[in-house]
């Protein structure tokens, strides 16, 4: 067991040619910092398994602090939340940061992220409620922000959706509050959805709790890409017996 104080999580599933542009930069920004740590989980299936863990394990197998995790495809929640609990056997982290893999980091955002934990985890936000959840991307967002010492915040009239939480795409916090506030990801019958990631906005607002957006956003990037987390008539990306039917689906009749 290697003792370290931030450890990201990058959860994957296809898309190579996004993640050739977003994963390196999260492990040089990871080798930047000494006292860091990364976990890639790839659950690509075929065809593009081979080509995905091959160029996974050519350029990062034997990098130090990076764990290469291979396994058939499974929801993200299920994903995240083995992750969650693997970080905290291997390296006891201080923090835990989760991001999607069509986000990147730029120079000096895991030292950024650890010093805003630091500062202002537990203070008391303009908007009345305690800082809990930090972000580093300002792109997937919902409602009015307001600045505080270069950072972002939500408004108080935003909607407490919005209050308590950041998009899934980008969630770091410290590892005790994803223990004893987030308790991880819902896991339903979708390999991704909304209604798996929701509940931790929904926890940290009733826990009090709101989020930060680390330096405005500065320091992630983002690669536009396709997601997976809807459906419509046109191009159906789920079976037409759950995703067509279930009323909480975003498939569009």
């Amino acid at each position: 067991m290697k003792k370290v104080e931030f450890v990201t999580i990058f959860t994957t599933y296809g898309k190579l040619d996004v993640v050739k542009q977003t994963l390196p930069s999260v492990v040089e920004e990871t080798k930047r910092e000494p006292k860091a740590a990364l976990i890639v989980m790839d659950t690509t299936e075929d065809p593009e398994r081979e080509t995905k863990w091959r160029w996974l394990q050519d350029n990062y197998g034997d990098t130090d602090d990076v764990f290469l995790m291979f396994t058939s495809n499974t929801s993200l929640a299920i994903a995240r939340n083995t992750c969650l609990h693997l970080a905290q056997e291997m390296y006891m982290p201080e923090f835990i940061c989760m991001i999607d893999d069509d986000h990147g980091y730029q120079t000096g955002l895991i030292l950024d992220m650890m010093v805003a934990m630091d500062r202002y985890y537990g203070e008391v936000a303009p908007n009345g409620l305690r800082f809990g959840l930090f972000t580093g991307c300002n792109v997937h967002r919902n409602g009015k922000r307001c600045k505080l010492d270069g950072h972002l915040y939500p408004d108080s009239d935003n909607q407490p959706g919005a209050l308590g939480g950041t998009n899934g795409c980008f969630r770091c916090a410290p590892t005790r509050h994803w223990n004893n506030v987030l308790k991880g990801y819902e896991v339903d019958e979708y390999l991704i959805s909304y209604y798996q990631s929701r509940s931790m906005s929904t926890r940290n607002y009733n826990r009090g709790y709101t989020t930060m957006i680390v330096n405005g956003g500065d320091g992630c990037f983002f690669v536009e890409n396709e997601g997976r987390g809807d459906s419509t008539k046109e191009k159906l990306r789920w079976d037409d017996r759950y995703t067509a039917s279930d009323k909480r689906a975003d498939f569009k009749r």
